[in-house]
């Protein structure tokens, strides 16, 4: 690819600036600011340098054709034909690669001579860190409340407000009682030990450890009655959470990984629990003994109290400064476990492919640098943690040195008893108790936080398929279907689909057929309403889809996808998934319809037989007759097949072709296949090349066209039947 071709031809005052996009990276691909300016003559690229901005590339608008964007590894470039070769415009991070994709459909608007459209592709930045903000949301992850954070968690504790108060009971009584100690102390040594009152010895001694007994048992209640409420909280945000992750539309899902998923769930959760469990009720025991022994020390004597109390307001400074960079740690921890939960499930999935290539050594490299990365930043945070401990301890030590010289001082002047003085040093070193576990508390805290903020994350994101607020009730439907100038893409650097139009009857077939990736999947995705276009429309029986109750349409509509999935459990659960409550002998009906009972049968278990995880026990056309007998079970009105025989023989292809022959009376079905002769009795064939719809009309009727789409990939298929049986022939 030419960067730089010729010498650039600076900007003139009288051209008209049409727009101009700014960008992150530089043409050698180094980090630097760099900015296209377009105007109605020419595009010229700028990069800013330490000595200011130079304009690097220029060229003749008239001469630029296709442009189009380009993945390059985590960055995104627009390029375009000039003179004969390729020319990159522009090049971004991936964090600012929807400006770049506004510039490409601006750029080739004004190629074409059409309007440029209105794009909103402005990165919306943090005013407080200067972040990109997250899509659909005004929240910076960095600079979120965690405070608020906290009191979100605390909601899911409302309806256990008795077990809550008695929390705080138990709380506040225990931290009074694990004071009466010292002053217990104070009595022996000064009443029994100085003064000789002997009688008391046994009452104070027994009231120590009746004392003692009555803390144990608070701290018993105290516990179970936390560990109640961190059970019931977590079950509560587990169930909300995965409630939420059902009602996610698949572009939630298309961009993030299985294992990142199954992370906040599971690990995410769990570190939730471990905080409301351990870290809030100690947070607040130790909140408590914070308040209560200064206050104790100051009643005592406010004098050496307030020396003994020097350090602490440099502890607690120390504590924010070292909260704040926990949470940096954790988020990159969270961040690389997340990752590794990706890599694993990755490579757990692809067993078969990993042993079939031999990349076993590959794989167990590469866990190892996922494993190492998690491993490093858990040793910084521990790290860090082990350091910063000791300190704190040091720190606090420091009271105690003040409290034996100037107490010390005072007993011998008479100022102060030696009771008075064991009683103060006592509660100066259960002062530093609370202060060192408040740091503990902050690691804890500062996992659980980070932990709670990709729970919500997910929790926040935005529903996209739901019910309209005038949701049209379609208990029946006909089945008629029509695309109005339907245009999509997965996200909004890359439309799929062009302008689709396409007027189906009740009752029709329609094969949609084309080359890999020309967007026939795409258009059954936005039928099924797993997505919704993203301009123009889909209508059913002329309401547009996007109006129809959900509920309503999902129960009439039935699907055999490329890759069928079986969930473990028995057959007969896989194929009555659609209808539970199901008879066996409706169950028995489908699956003779799919040609799947013959087979069925032979199980020793027959219909209870054991299916495996993702269906493993079954073979590939095994499975694809049970998925179709789902289907059919579910007596949908709208038909869809994608790639519905692609995994099975001729014999089993035969078979499934003879059950669909039954099922197509009455229904409309949309097939994609890719042996077109399964589709020679569909009404209509549909050709969609390249995002568009290219040819329409019967197999008879596009065969005729000698330069057609569609009677080349007859040929290219005919020609590869061949070469197969040469190849059979010769064995």
């Amino acid at each position: 690819m030419a960067d730089l071709l010729e010498e650039p031809i600076p900007l003139s005052e009288s051209e008209l600036t049409r727009f101009e996009t700014e960008a992150d990276l530089r043409h050698d691909g180094a980090i630097g600011a760099s900015r296209l300016l377009v105007t109605d003559s020419r595009a010229y690229r700028y990069e800013t340098t330490p000595l200011g901005e130079d304009l690097v590339a220029s060229y003749d608008l008239s001469n630029l054709t296709n442009p189009r964007l380009e993945d390059l590894v985590d960055a995104n470039s627009l390029v375009v034909d000039y003179k004969g070769t390729t020319v990159e415009l522009i090049r971004t991070t991936s964090r600012r690669s929807l400006q770049v994709a506004g510039a490409e459909k601006r750029l080739k608007a004004l190629i074409e001579g059409k309007e440029m459209p209105e794009i909103e592709d402005n990165i919306r930045i943090c005013p407080r860190c200067s972040r990109p903000l997250p899509e659909h949301s005004d929240v910076c992850e960095g600079c979120v409340n965690k405070g608020k954070t906290l009191l979100r968690l605390f909601r899911y504790a409302k309806p256990y407000k008795g077990r809550l108060l008695w929390g705080t009971i138990l709380t506040l009584g225990g931290t009074l009682l694990e004071l009466a100690p010292p002053k217990l102390t104070q009595w022996l040594v000064d009443d029994v030990l100085v003064h000789r009152h002997t009688s008391l010895l046994g009452p104070l001694v027994l009231a120590l450890i009746v004392m003692r007994l009555i803390v144990m048992g608070v701290q018993m209640a105290r516990g179970r009655n936390v560990a109640f409420l961190g059970m019931k909280i977590t079950v509560g945000i587990r169930g909300t959470l995965f409630e939420k992750l059902q009602s996610l539309s698949l572009n939630f899902y298309d961009k993030r990984n299985v294992g990142s998923i199954m992370s906040r769930m599971t690990n995410d959760t769990g570190a939730l629990y471990d905080v409301l469990v351990d870290g809030i009720p100690v947070l607040l025991n130790q909140a408590c003994m914070l308040i209560g022994i200064p206050a104790a020390l100051l009643i005592m004597n406010w004098h050496i109290a307030v020396w003994a109390l020097v350090p602490v307001p440099f502890v607690l400074l120390a504590v924010r400064w070292f909260r704040r960079k926990m949470m940096r740690v954790w988020s990159r921890f969270w961040h690389n476990w997340s990752r590794l939960g990706g890599t694993l499930n990755g490579i757990l999935q692809g067993t078969r492919v990993v042993k079939a290539f031999h990349g076993e050594k590959r794989e167990v490299s590469r866990f190892d640098r996922r494993i190492s990365e998690l491993a490093r930043t858990g040793y910084v945070a521990e790290s860090a943690w082990s350091s910063f401990f000791p300190i704190v301890v040091f720190t606090m030590s420091v009271s105690t040195f003040v409290v034996w010289w100037i107490g010390g001082r005072s007993v011998l002047d008479g100022g102060m008893s030696i009771g008075q003085l064991t009683a103060f040093i006592a509660y100066v070193a259960m002062l530093q108790q609370p202060l060192m576990m408040l740091q503990r508390i902050i690691d804890w805290s500062s996992r659980a936080l980070t932990a709670a903020e990709r729970v919500f994350e997910v929790m926040d994101t935005p529903v996209e398929i739901e019910n309209s607020v005038d949701a049209v009730a379609m208990p029946k439907i006909d089945g008629a279907v029509k695309f109005t100038d339907v245009h999509f893409g997965y996200d909004k650097a890359r439309e799929v689909l062009h302008g689709i139009d396409l007027d189906v009857k009740a009752g029709e077939m329609i094969g949609l057929v084309g080359h890999s990736g020309a967007g026939k999947s795409t258009m059954i995705n936005l039928l099924m309403r797993f997505y919704d276009p993203t301009q123009g429309k889909i209508e059913l029986d002329g309401v547009d889809l996007r109006k129809v109750n959900i509920e309503d349409f999902r129960r009439q509509v039935g699907v055999v996808l490329q890759e069928s999935y079986l969930f473990p459990g028995s057959i007969k659960d896989n194929i009555s998934y659609g209808r539970p409550e199901a008879t066996l002998e409706e169950v028995i009906g489908a699956a003779k319809a799919a040609n799947a009972h013959d087979f069925i049968v032979t199980f020793p278990d027959g219909y209870d037989s054991y299916v495996g995880e993702r269906g493993q026990r079954l073979s590939g056309g095994e499975r694809q007759r049970i998925a179709i007998a789902r289907a059919i079970l579910h007596n949908p009105k709208i038909l869809v097949l994608d790639e519905a025989t692609a995994s099975v023989d001729t014999e089993t292809e035969r078979m499934i072709q003879e059950a669909l022959e039954r099922l197509i009376d009455g229904r409309t079905v949309f097939a994609i296949a890719h042996r077109l002769s399964t589709l020679r009795n569909a009404d209509r064939l549909v050709v969609i090349d390249d995002g568009k719809i290219a040819e329409v009309g019967t197999h008879e009727e596009l065969l005729a066209m000698e330069d057609g789409i569609y009677k080349k990939l007859v040929d290219m298929q005919q020609e590869v039947n061949k070469l197969r049986a040469n190849f059979i022939a010769a064995e």
